[in-house]
């Protein structure tokens, strides 16, 4: 009986060996849960000569990218440390090396930066509050942020509240930080809670640079049009559209692009540039300068400006206005004539479509007669118009059918360049798709801007393919190759023919500006009209779900 209760115990115990470890239980889903703090929570008449505080939380958890997430309103300066940020601890740790403002209510908004240590369960959005004074401020500020002409919300939206009393100034932005500071959520909504009373200039930017405050001529920027008086908690729902601030006037480089090609930069979008040599005397020059551009283009003739140094430095003046700076260039005589022209039309050949062309140089001349287009054996007649804007690009117009075969031949002498410099024999060929390999994409606009406007065809990788000045409300793009699309509308509102971003020192908001909110999927052989609702009324309150532009899809598959 004893050898049999022995031989048992060890089957037994082998039989428990095998069976595989424990699993733990369920996975911990559950973020960190606060527990206490030193001092405690909406504490008044906090010193302000505090050097530490202390929060319990009720397991171990780490601080990820803390600099990115932890927001303190008002600033406490860079001076303010925290942890754990390496080694996981059950308290978070903030050291203080700099006095607190008296009578002030401090809220630490800890974003996504608390996670548990093992799981990374997040905390998101916790807020530690506190006063140095007799009560918490409790005011707060509602809104809504979003940058019209972009398909997606940059990643580092923050809104900003400036105090306007007898210190305030507009460039108080680009010197400090915002006394108030808080992160605009993914859906683009906002809260600034725990405000005092008084008056404001409310404020957001793109805080690429992460250091909490506008970077002038860095990142975008918007502002609420007028002072807030806030004295007490309101409905007022505010909206604020991001723009790159126009910048002030300022010359840049210079620098040789090419054979007789010289390039000048510039910021503030000005409307005019002059530009004289100081040291050499170009008497072929020519300026290529449209208003409002970065750049400036500055043409000559080395085979009559002959420029004996293999190597020279050329100095220059550019005149804005009343500003005249001196620019210098070092220009090679290595770089050759060589005339290029090449074939620049973004979307497919299809029928009614231009083909364009593009040279390395301006064109002087374009002879119609030294270019023949070919359909198989069948020569076709064909129109070349110079293009509108630019100097350096035309355009061919001749009829083009689905499913065909075409060869354009370039004969001598079709494009003379300034430099009175022809181009060589070319031949170009390209096959139209059929009719099954394409799709059509239509657009119908309601609600469409008052002043004429800029509407758009981009692809997915946010490049241009279609632009038309117009103020029609229904718009047709057939025969797209297979992809996603999307639109956009830049509205000229003072019909001036550029589309003017905005100037906070001019207290000047940009110009609208629309974007399609989802990208259309064109298929082949389908017929898709989108009809897109456009609407100039302010967005709806910042607690409801994100808001997008009302859009209908109405798709016709084959019948």
């Amino acid at each position: 009986m004893r050898i049999f209760s022995f031989v048992w115990a060890i089957l037994l115990l082998f039989s428990c060996a095998r069976q595989g470890t424990p699993t733990g239980g369920p996975r911990d889903e559950e973020p960190p849960k606060f527990i206490s703090a030193n001092p405690d929570t909406l504490s008044l008449q906090v010193s302000t000569d505090l050097k530490e505080i202390n929060l319990q939380f009720d397991e171990y958890l780490v601080l990820k990218d803390h600099t990115q997430n932890i927001i303190i309103s008002p600033p406490l300066g860079s001076t303010a440390t925290f942890t754990p940020v390496g080694s996981p601890s059950k308290n978070i740790r903030i050291k203080l090396n700099e006095a607190l403002q008296a009578n002030t209510t401090y809220n630490i908004n800890f974003g996504q930066a608390i996670q548990d240590n093992n799981e990374g369960n997040k905390l998101p959005y916790f807020q530690y509050v506190f006063s140095t004074g007799d009560f918490i401020d409790s005011l707060e500020i509602n809104g809504r942020v979003r940058v019209p002409f972009l398909r997606k919300q940059p990643e580092h939206l923050m809104v900003g509240l400036y105090k306007v009393d007898s210190t305030y100034s507009d460039s108080l932005l680009i010197k400090k930080k915002p006394f108030y500071v808080a992160k605009v959520n993914e859906k683009g909504a906002f809260k600034l809670n725990y405000l005092s009373a008084g008056k404001y200039q409310l404020m957001a930017f793109d805080d690429e640079l992460q250091n909490m405050q506008y970077d002038f001529g860095k990142e975008k920027f918007g502002f609420y049009d007028e002072i807030i008086d806030f004295q007490e908690n309101n409905a007022v729902d505010y909206s604020l559209n991001l723009f790159d601030q126009k910048k002030d006037y300022r010359a840049g480089k210079a620098e040789q692009k090419g054979y007789g090609h010289l390039l000048f930069r510039f910021e503030g979008e000005p409307e005019d540039i002059s530009v004289e040599a100081l040291d050499f005397n170009f008497t072929t020059a020519s300026n290529d300068f449209q208003a409002r551009q970065d750049s400036m283009n500055f043409w000559f003739d080395p085979s009559i400006d002959s420029i004996e140094e293999r190597t020279r430095r050329i100095h220059f003046l550019v005149k804005h206005k009343t500003q005249v700076d001196s620019v210098s260039l070092v220009y090679s005589n290595a770089t050759k004539h060589q005339l290029k022209l090449e074939k620049l039309s973004k979307l497919s050949e299809a029928p009614n479509r231009k083909v364009d062309f593009h040279s390395n140089y301006p064109i002087a001349r374009l002879d119609s007669t030294q270019v023949k287009v070919w359909k198989d054996t069948l020569q076709l007649p064909v129109k070349i118009t110079p293009h509108l804007t630019s100097k350096q690009a035309f355009s061919m117009e001749f009829p083009i059918e689905l499913n065909a075969q075409y060869d354009i031949e370039f004969l001598p002498e079709l494009v003379t360049d300034i430099f009175g410099k022809t181009n060589d024999s070319l031949t170009f060929s390209f096959q139209t798709k059929t009719k099954n390999e394409l799709g059509n994409l239509g657009l119908n606009l309601v609600g469409k801007p008052a002043h004429p406007f800029w509407l758009q065809l981009l692809n997915e990788k946010d490049e241009v393919l279609v632009e038309e000045y117009t103020q029609a409300a229904e718009f047709n793009f057939p025969y797209l190759q297979p992809g996603n699309y999307y639109f956009k509308i830049l509205v000229d509102e003072n019909e001036n023919g550029h589309w003017d971003t905005g100037d906070f020192f001019l207290r000047k908001q940009a110009e609208k500006a629309f974007i399609y909110p989802t990208l259309i999927n064109v298929r082949p052989l389908w017929e898709m009209v989108e009809t897109w609702q456009l609407s100039d009324e302010k967005l709806p309150k910042a607690t409801e779900e994100a808001v997008e532009e009302e859009t209908v899809s109405n798709e016709k598959s084959p019948s």
